[in-house]
């Protein structure tokens, strides 16, 4: 052994734990970015400003079903997609069910990140935070 042998280290438990961490946050970003998946290959962005943009435009949807307001041109030409595309809105229940499966697409990402971060805050040591997939159980 030479006598620079006994600096090398092993990563602390706070270390592999701060790196899982990492590791997790940058694979939910990644989903997040992309954005949400939807009929014909298209994606919904779900950034803050267009996860409110698809808040507003359902409860336009949602007055509009219950007859209160008529179903705006605007949102009958469709919303438009990340890859900026039309996505037929010619209902109100065609934008309920859009904002519905995004929004239901942007919350399996963020509970999937919260498991998984939990998991790894609570593992005791380096081999049960080894045994956390994180590329496992991720909305698809």
């Amino acid at each position: 052994m030479t006598e620079h042998e006994d600096d090398i280290t092993e990563p602390s438990l706070d270390d592999l734990r701060a790196a899982k961490l990492s590791a997790i946050t940058t694979a939910a970003d990644a989903l997040l970015a992309a954005g949400a998946p939807v009929d014909g290959g298209l994606h919904v962005a779900l950034d803050a400003g267009s996860r409110a943009d698809l808040t507003a435009m359902a409860a336009t949807a949602t007055a509009a079903a219950s007859g209160a307001v008529s179903w705006p041109a605007s949102y009958s030409r469709g919303w438009i997609s990340a890859e900026n595309i039309r996505i037929p809105l010619a209902t109100p229940a065609a934008g309920l069910t859009l904002a519905a499966d995004v929004g239901a697409y942007y919350a399996a990402i963020v509970q999937r990140r919260r498991d998984l971060k939990d998991a790894a805050l609570a593992a005791g040591d380096a081999a049960a935070l080894d045994a956390i997939d994180i590329n496992a159980g991720w909305p698809g």
